[in-house]
């Protein structure tokens, strides 16, 4: 090739031909007898092989080398491997590999780890997040493997000493599928990461502080099926090495593809279009397969296992015999349609199946087992699979739009691999609309594009905001390392700038405007002329990843004000999650989660129903939003997803959430004073879904079990049945008991209750000195005794006033800062109109642990004294409730029952499972927003109204629309209320009644006994409601079940008080007993009536 130069990027290329030189070619027979022991199978080079082989080992080139897929590539990424570690087997050396997928990673190291460890070449697959955590690891090993977007993230702490001594010792770099670079999503960061290195390397290098000890600059080889612009390639990744470009044709193919491309009208959404084609697909097959395996591509999840299906029922002529193997695997796999298909030859493979299921397809696939694989587009990178034919299903992807060219070559490539077939043939099924467009593809060659552009935004604040860039001139210097800089001066079109002698000027006004636009946005700071320094938030927005788009969001959207349901609202808005598309298959699971009930197969329970998602969406589930909020809510909720590959994308959202959630807490936190109403309850909604985002459970989960090790969902479900939902209900059981519940054997129960007693127990409080004018502090008390150090425990302390603002905010604290007589932090209160004071410990990695401190300024606001409401509730059939059947005509029980703003006082929340019930009052008694209620009888007596209220407190109250708001969204903490007249504190006297003539919706007359019995005091009742003696966290109407497991537990039955009543002479025959049995059992929580009291 001729040599390239640019007048703003030298760059000297040596010059091949893609043919071996005059002299003598290097062959198999020259590598060393220890090198050629990694390479069992290889008995000769192949033509492509031998034209590189000597510059790979007898030069310290770079390379590029684009050559048809199957022709052998692997080769020369693994000899420059092995002449890296003969040169350098006693010195530091490092090697990376870099691959588009973890799936392709994970082939490479199953295969490397074997072959190269008698060459000293160690290997470990990079796929953590934490850079400072990995570093040990990875300097333990000699071959690093790892996709672009993980190394991007080790790639910002370059500066950090521990990081670059990892950095520093990489001498080879390898990219593979480098052509990956034009992928719209994927890309830029690939472009990134490598200009990135090509940085390091040479800062690393500059600051050595002895030269002698220098070493060489970094050697890349990258390797690809589809880049014709090899040259461009060579250009960007100059060094100080030269670059080698090797290009090779389809002629120089091990294996002939023939190709074809196949039009049909399309008259409907590209959606029917490719479900159209699976009737076209038998005749094509049959007609181009000659019975040899056959890979089908389709456009979405949905359609590869509708498309097997269809196969699997239609007459496809395979000379792979249907036999015992198919049955054997069939009996293997988990997935049950799967098992279906696989039995007549057909199987289907996607991520949405179980890693087992996809290894067992691949093997019996590479085995010949299986005629016909239908997959994803996944597939098409590096899997090496022996498919003789390949149909491409449509060329349209799961959103409805075109694939890229790449991807189409890609997926051809899949055709005719060397080690299984002499020849391939490919098959483009596609629109009459894209014919001419697709016979381009299969016929001529078109350059790789860069997609940096689309991303510069959120490129440049992250080379800013880690010291790459730091004044206009680095700018610069950067945009001319990338591979968009090479390109936009070749192709000046592309990338919408008009070319000529001004092309330069056009990128650097590109550069200027989006620093300008950084700046506009607060993500960047100018502190001279030319200087260029992040801000907090352009930190942040660095460090989590997120984009221009989602911080523009946030930016814009936040109040201060939000709400738990709020804030993952705002949160689940995110561009992050715009992938993430609402398929139609997923709707029926989503939109049943979404349900005010579902079957507790949702929860791994039995046929009854249980409560869905905690908050519903308002509408059907059709949307990305929509889609991310259910599946936020239902991997919190421990709510089972049947959708093995909606399980997978709910994990990878909930690891998204937690990073767009801990920008949200650093934003919050930066800009507070920027807030005109403040933001106290914003930050505290963002940290406690922070804390549900790692914990992966809400935060007043019952099923916080699941958080130890030993324990999964199920087990945590179990013992939430048990009443064991709480750590203090856990620490005061017997050992035994757990075990009992779990079915498990000792010392099960020992080791769970030893480490749950290791863990850390706060309390936090608020106190006001006695000084002039007064001050105030905040204390922090850990007082577990035995608290384990190794147990990791870290937490937020929050505190605020009535106002909203944030007195003080303590991040990532840890029980090693609290010492052993608590801590102390000194408040700012300098508003006197200052009502309340809030202090808030959330843990950020458990849930469980939390504990919280109101301090009233002013006197508490009162509760208004009105009507009694009675709640008509049925016991259920108990062995222990039979004395109590016995009796229920002849007494009336009555139970005070706190009102909701003394449980808001005593921090009980209302259960997500009680809203159901909790609305069947609603209906005849509202709640406000201060948690008072209002009798609106239709009886003909006195009420009290929402203006009689107004006017005893001087305040008013405004009632929310019950439809539209969820029930935790109303039983909010009670605002600071001041009464013109203070009145006395008295719960809600609510009469139980187990007389069956009262059920208002059964009877037209009500039986009524004569004389009630006071069966609970109001002692007991408030005992019972305290979160840390009533473990079941239930408040006026909840469902039968658990009020009667709470008045087991607490020893609350008529029949095990000693203040029984005593039995009639003429107790009810057995068989009305009976009868009444069948009346008590009124199933969910949404048949409990409610009615007016008349005593």
């Amino acid at each position: 090739m001729a040599e390239l130069a640019l007048s703003q990027q030298p760059c000297a290329l040596a010059k091949s031909q893609g043919s071996p030189q005059p002299n003598e070619p290097f062959t198999v027979n020259d590598l060393d007898p220890t090198i050629r022991e990694a390479f069992p199978k290889l008995k000769a080079f192949n033509k492509i092989q031998l034209a590189v082989a000597k510059t790979v080992m007898q030069t310290d080139d770079s390379i590029v080398v684009n050559a048809p897929t199957g022709s052998g590539k692997t080769v020369i990424l693994e000899l420059a491997m092995t002449k890296l570690a003969r040169e350098a087997r006693d010195s530091a050396f490092r090697i990376l590999y870099l691959a588009p997928t973890r799936s392709l990673c994970a082939e490479k190291f199953q295969d490397w780890k074997v072959r190269f460890a008698p060459l000293g070449i160690s290997c470990i697959q990079f796929d953590g997040d934490n850079a400072v955590e990995d570093v040990g690891k990875l300097n333990s090993h000699r071959l690093i493997l790892s996709t672009p977007e993980k190394w991007e993230v080790f790639t910002r702490h370059w500066d950090d000493q521990n990081v670059g001594s990892v950095l520093r010792a990489i001498r080879l770099l390898l990219i593979d599928e480098i052509q990956i670079i034009s992928d719209s999503e994927r890309g830029s960061n690939l472009e990134l990461v490598v200009s990135r290195m090509k940085y390091i390397d040479s800062r690393l290098r500059r600051e050595q502080p002895n030269i002698s000890d220098v070493p060489e600059s970094i050697r890349f080889i990258a390797v690809s099926a589809c880049i014709p612009n090899v040259d461009d390639f060579a250009a960007w990744l100059k060094n100080d090495r030269n670059v080698v470009p090797f290009s090779f044709d389809e002629t120089n193919r091990t294996t002939k593809i023939e190709r074809h491309v196949l039009n049909f009208p399309c008259a409907s959404n590209p959606y029917r279009f490719e479900m159209n084609l699976n009737y076209k697909l038998p005749a094509i097959i049959d007609q181009y397969s000659s019975q040899k395996p056959t890979l089908v591509f389709c456009m979405s999840r949905k359609s590869v296992e509708s498309t097997a299906k269809f196969l699997a029922r239609a007459n496809i002529k395979r000379s792979i015999p249907v036999g015992p193997t198919l049955n054997e695997l069939a009996d293997n796999l988990a997935n049950r349609s799967l098992q279906e298909c696989v039995t007549k030859g057909v199987a289907y493979h996607h991520a949405g199946l179980l890693h087992n299921d996809r290894n067992q397809i691949e093997n019996h696939f590479r085995a010949g087992h299986i005629a016909v694989l239908c997959c994803t587009s996944t597939l098409c990178m590096g899997v090496n699979l022996p498919a003789y034919l390949v149909i491409i299903k449509s060329t349209f992807n799961h959103v409805g739009k075109d694939y890229t060219d790449n991807y189409i070559l890609q997926m051809i490539g899949r055709a005719g691999r060397a080690e299984y077939n002499e020849a391939g043939v490919a098959v483009i099924l596609t629109t009459d609309a894209n014919l001419a467009r697709y016979r381009k593809i299969v016929t001529e060659t078109i350059p790789i594009e860069s997609q940096l552009r689309k991303k510069l935004p959120e490129l440049l604040n992250s080379e800013i905001a880690h010291g790459i860039i730091y004044d206009q001139p680095a700018v610069m210097e950067w945009i001319r390392s990338t591979f968009f800089y090479i390109r936009a001066r070749r192709n000046p079109p592309h990338y919408q700038l008009s070319g000529g002698r001004l092309i330069e000027e056009e990128i650097e006004k590109l550069c200027n405007d989006t620093i300008e636009s950084l700046e506009a946005n607060e993500l960047i700071v100018r502190q001279r002329s030319n200087t260029i320094a992040p801000s907090v938030c352009g930190r942040l927005m660095a460090r989590n990843q997120l984009s221009f788009q989602t911080m523009k969001l946030l930016q814009q959207d936040m109040n201060g004000k939000e709400t738990l349901d709020e804030m993952l609202v705002l949160i689940t808005r995110a561009h992050e999650f715009a992938e993430y598309k609402c398929r139609q298959g997923e709707k029926k699971i989503l939109n049943t989660l979404n349900g005010p009930t579902i079957s507790t197969s949702f929860c791994d329970g039995g046929d009854d129903l249980a409560t869905g998602v905690r908050f519903r969406w308002p509408r059907r589930i059709s949307t990305t939003g929509a889609k991310v909020y259910c599946l936020v809510q239902a991997i919190f909720g421990n709510l089972t997803i049947p959708d093995h590959g909606l399980h997978q994308e709910a994990a990878k959202i909930v690891t998204l959430g937690a990073r767009i959630a801990r920008f949200v807490v650093g934003l919050l936190t930066a800009n507070r004073d920027q807030f005109e109403s403040g933001c106290l309850r914003a930050l505290v909604s963002v940290t406690t879904l922070l804390q549900c985002f790692h914990t992966k459970l809400w935060e007043d989960s019952p099923f916080l079990t699941k958080q130890l090790g030993q324990i999964g969902p199920k087990l945590a479900r179990h013992l939430a049945d048990r009443g064991k939902v709480t750590f203090k209900a856990l620490r005061n059981s017997d050992p035994r008991e757990i075990e009992c519940i779990l079915k498990k054997q000792p010392p099960f129960g020992n080791d769970i209750l030893s480490f749950v007693g290791g863990l850390p127990e706060f309390t936090i409080e608020l106190k006001k000195n006695a000084t002039d004018p007064p001050t105030f502090t905040c204390t922090v008390v850990q007082s577990n005794v035995d608290y384990d150090p190794e147990v990791s425990v870290s937490f937020s302390i929050l505190v605020g006033d009535s106002a909203n603002r944030v007195l003080l905010h303590l991040d990532n604290c840890t029980v090693e800062n609290i010492p052993v007589m608590g801590c102390t932090w000194p408040l700012a209160v300098k508003d006197s109109s200052v009502e309340s004071l809030f202090a808030y410990l959330i843990c950020q990695n458990w849930t469980g642990l939390d504990c919280s401190h109101v301090l009233w300024l002013v006197e508490p606001p009162a509760i208004i004294k009105h009507r009694q409401t009675a709640i008509t509730h049925f016991f259920p059939n108990t062995s222990a409730n039979e004395t109590h059947l016995a009796n229920q005509t002849f007494c009336t029980e009555k139970l005070a029952v706190p009102s909701a703003l003394e449980l808001s006082r005593m921090r009980l929340n209302v259960s997500h499972a009680n809203e159901s019930s909790f609305h069947s009052v609603l209906k005849q008694s509202t709640l406000d927003m201060s948690g008072y209620t209002m009798n609106t009888s239709k009886r003909n007596e006195s009420t009290t109204s929402v203006t009689n209220v107004s006017r005893t407190t001087g305040k008013r109250c405004e009632v929310p629309d019950m439809a539209e708001k969820p029930l935790r969204s109303i039983l909010k903490p009670a605002p600071v209320v001041v009464p013109n007249k203070p009145q006395a504190i008295a719960p809600l006297n609510i009469s139980v009644s187990t007389t069956i003539g009262q059920h208002p919706t059964r009877f037209q007359t009500t039986e009524k006994s004569s004389t009630p019995v006071e069966l609970f005091r109001q002692d007991e009742i408030q005992y019972i409601f305290q979160p840390e003696k009533c473990s079941l966290n239930f408040t006026l109407c909840s469902p039968v079940d658990d009020i009667v497991e709470c008045f087991k537990k607490h020893i609350l039955f008529a029949a095990d008080r000693t203040t029984l009543p005593a039995l009639p002479t003429n107790p009810p025959t057995a068989d009305k007993v009976e009868r009444k049995k069948k009346n008590f059992d009124l199933g969910s929580a949404c048949d409990v009536i409610c009615s007016d009291d008349e005593h």
